[in-house]
């Protein structure tokens, strides 16, 4: 599922952040690393100088690797053209499970949801996309980086899809898994007079209760799951939590992201919508533009193409 993982660079020591993330995905998962740099131009010089970057940038990984006792495949390639599709063909190409980008690159800290191979990458990627925010401090990266994620679920299939891929990490590397589900209490409506309606209260009960329901189900999934982490975690019970909120989703979703003090946001880029045009108007991109938290967002195969 994340035996190969690729991490983007663009030369920038804001862009080796996942790098850190990279390390111990790999080291835990048994991961193959791909380090891939775009050389828009294709002059021997430029290719020359991207290779240099990526060898340097490599055999410090490799130590990273070393100095945890683990030796893995870390491949290193400069591909030509536009950065973001460029990216995204090799890693069609190659297979992988995971890109790990942050959010900003050389351009630096800027309000990167407005362009860049970031975002593009992000909404064009048919394979998982876990985003490293620029502004953690880099004093603060160590190990230990997803000892609680905050998985959001919506009720739906599609919604579901992120799942596999927490139970995969927090079975190697976490303790702690907050499923959180919000209830609306409103039905969004597609009028040019109103765009929300409030509903009765005895409609918004009866959804708060079938979503405690679909909650419970989930966590005793999960803790099954996760059954083999019982020696490191104690009592399985306690690694798996539900979190139940209404209101507005985006908003309750970045409150519990803070209040929980997690450290991974987890979600599937689409829910019971379906929307077509990926993640525009959508409660992942409100998350994506607006959260302080790695975002893990992993596209529903129903979607896909």
């Amino acid at each position: 599922m994340m035996d190969k993982i690729l991490v983007p660079l663009d030369g920038s020591e804001l862009g080796e952040l996942a790098l850190v993330y990279a390390a111990e995905l790999a080291i835990s998962l048994n991961s193959e690393t791909h380090l891939v740099s775009s050389c828009e131009k294709s002059s021997k010089e430029d290719q020359h100088m991207c290779d240099l970057y990526l060898h340097k940038v490599a055999e410090k990984f490799r130590s990273q690797l070393k100095e945890a006792g683990t030796i893995l495949p870390v491949k290193t390639v400069a591909v030509a053209g536009e950065p973001s599709g460029a990216i995204l063909d090799y890693a069609e190409k190659q297979g992988i499970g995971l890109i790990i980008i942050v959010s900003h690159g050389r351009s630096g800290i800027m309000p990167w949801a407005t362009g860049g191979t970031a975002n593009k990458i992000i909404h064009r990627a048919p394979m998982p996309v876990l985003l490293v925010r620029a502004a953690i401090p880099a004093s603060s990266m160590k190990t230990g980086l997803f000892t609680k994620i905050l998985v959001t679920l919506d009720g739906s299939k599609m919604g579901e899809a992120v799942l596999p891929y927490v139970q995969a990490i927090a079975r190697k590397l976490t303790c702690q898994v907050v499923l959180l589900r919000v209830v609306e209490p409103v039905q969004h409506l597609h009028s040019i007079a109103l765009d929300q309606l409030r509903l009765p209260e005895q409609d918004v009960v009866a959804m708060q209760a079938e979503a405690k329901s679909y909650l419970a189900r989930i966590q005793g999934e999960a803790e099954s799951y996760l059954i083999g982490a019982r020696q490191r975690c104690g009592e399985i019970r306690d690694s798996v939590r539900m979190v139940l909120k209404t209101g507005d989703a985006a908003r309750e979703i970045l409150n519990v992201a803070e209040e929980e003090d997690v450290n991974l946001v987890a979600m599937s880029s689409h829910g019971k919508t379906g929307m077509t045009q990926w993640m525009l108007g959508s409660v992942s991109n409100k998350i994506l533009q607006a959260g302080k938290t790695p975002l893990l967002l992993v596209k529903p195969t129903e979607i896909i193409g």
